[in-house]
């Protein structure tokens, strides 16, 4: 799943990919303890770049049919590791990523700024 980075400050971390799956430039994942997006094609298992720190502004329109609404400015945003796609709904599994800053327009995208650290939904 490819995201936007609409804004982003020039510095990453090489991190263990740890998603059991390779990762696609710009693709979207939770690495680690990390709200991450793969600043190159990182396959699994291997070191790579990665963008974490918070602050960017990401666009998507990968979101969990049903949890979508995001009509909020500020609002959580959530990531469905399995599903991988974006929902406003906190959800056992799913994790804390960012904060809605601009709401969901005619098109389905939504930007939202990411944090630093997932922070996973327990209960």
């Amino acid at each position: 799943m490819t995201v936007f980075v609409k804004r982003a400050e020039a510095s990453n971390v090489r991190f263990p990919n740890d998603t059991g799956s390779d990762l696609a430039q710009y693709e979207f994942a939770v690495v680690g303890p990390y709200a991450a997006v793969a600043d190159e094609v990182i396959t699994a298992a291997a070191t790579g770049s990665l963008y974490v720190q918070e602050g960017i502004h990401i666009e998507t329109s990968d979101l969990v049919t049903g949890e979508d609404t995001f009509d909020t400015e500020g609002q959580e945003v959530y990531w469905d590791s399995t599903g991988q796609e974006f929902s406003d709904t906190e959800t056992a599994g799913y994790y804390l990523v960012g904060y809605l800053i601009e709401a969901r327009d005619s098109d389905g995208v939504i930007v939202f700024e990411k944090l630093r650290y997932a922070e996973l939904i327990t209960s």
